[in-house]
């Protein structure tokens, strides 16, 4: 405090120079148009001045947050451009989707498009790699198609990517019909022509004749009813009731570039139901 006081003491002579020079401003000012017209156009250009200074600083400040928003709006940007790329990409390649995906909609199914990143069809056990996994929703027993029929069912997902086991897998089996039959059949591969399978467990009261189209059946949860899968090309009676048919695939399983992975929307309610008939 004392030194405070000294300090006044000592600059007494200047602060009261100020003081008075400060009056005497605001006197001339206020009793004085031209000068107060003068002083508030001056004023007003240092005050203009400061706020264009404080605003350059204030931008080149925020230039890094500004900066990091362009750079999420390009990525958001380039990831819809990719998308609407893979989108025209996957029309021209298959004209039916849409068709296919409005079918599938009327029967409680739903497609999520997929591309193949890696496939084998000169195995015994062959599969193809997908670029979809748990991330977009892929589940293990999901069913697999592609604009020409029925491609395999997922047999094992990661976050990013799936494993589908083709037609063309020896522990593959799924449910068939001959079209316009109700009767269901299974499909298995013959495990070395990638273009044919065999059709079995079809009773020979059945009439079936080459060329009858062989489709997916209704006793399925995986794929929805009447999707191709190939046509009759040999019929051979055995001696146990049942024919053993040839079917020609509708799938080129050597030249598969996009997939459809299929989730039954009810799938959930149908299971539960099922479990609580199970313990009764």
């Amino acid at each position: 405090m004392r030194s405070l006081i000294r300090f006044l003491l000592k600059f007494k002579t200047l602060f009261f120079f100020i003081i008075l020079e400060v009056l005497s401003l605001v006197m001339i000012v206020n009793c004085n148009q031209f000068q107060r017209v003068h002083f508030l156009s001056s004023s007003n250009i240092v005050v203009g001045s400061l706020y264009n200074f404080t605003s350059k600083i204030s931008d080149y400040v925020s230039l890094g947050s500004v900066n990091q928003a362009l750079v999420e709006e390009s990525a958001e940007l380039k990831r819809q451009n990719a998308n609407l790329r893979s989108q025209i990409d996957r029309l021209r390649y298959d004209s039916t989707y849409t068709v296919r995906n409005d079918f599938a909609t009327e029967k409680h199914f739903m497609f999520r498009t997929a591309r193949v990143v890696h496939s084998f069809a000169n195995l015994k056990d062959n599969y193809l790699t997908i670029d979809k996994g748990t991330s977009d929703g892929i589940r293990t027993g999901m069913g697999v198609v592609n604009e020409k029929g029925v491609v395999g069912i997922v047999c094992d997902v990661s976050g990013h990517f799936s494993i589908v086991m083709p037609i063309l897998n020896s522990r593959a089996k799924i449910n068939a019909k001959v079209a316009s039959k109700s009767n269901v059949g299974t499909i298995m591969w013959n495990g070395h022509d990638a273009r044919y399978a065999k059709l079995k467990e079809v009773p020979q009261y059945i009439p079936v004749e080459i060329g009858d189209t062989i489709k997916s059946s209704s006793n399925s949860a995986v794929f929805p009813e009447d999707i191709m899968i190939g046509t009759v090309t040999h019929i051979e009676r055995l001696n146990n009731d049942f024919y053993s048919i040839d079917v020609k695939l509708s799938v080129d399983f050597r030249n598969i570039k996009y997939v459809d992975i299929i989730e039954f929307r009810l799938d959930d309610e149908m299971t539960e139901l099922e479990r609580k008939e199970e313990t009764k």
